[in-house]
């Protein structure tokens, strides 16, 4: 992926990828998001979980990269299919 800035990502092994999220990030997540819960309304955790990513992705590439990361990341989410409720 590369973006007007010239800013490139190399290519993801996308095995690995899901295998990360599945097992990794998504159990950390979801206690982040459980111990959150006890703390405040819903809409507030969600909107902290997504304030703390974008400052990850901002903090590890930059502004420029990490806006150009998180609109790939939207049009990514806008393209596949939704994911089924467990």
């Amino acid at each position: 992926m590369s973006d007007s800035n010239g800013f490139t990502l190399p290519p993801e092994n996308k095995e690995r990828v899901m295998r990360l999220t599945q097992e990794v990030f998504v159990p950390h997540l979801q206690r982040a998001v459980e111990e959150g819960s006890k703390q405040a309304p819903f809409t507030e955790v969600l909107s902290a979980a997504s304030t703390a990513y974008a400052n990850l992705v901002e903090m590890t590439v930059g502004r420029e990269a990490g806006v150009s990361l998180l609109r790939s990341l939207a049009e990514h989410m806008e393209k596949r299919p939704a994911p089924t409720q467990q």
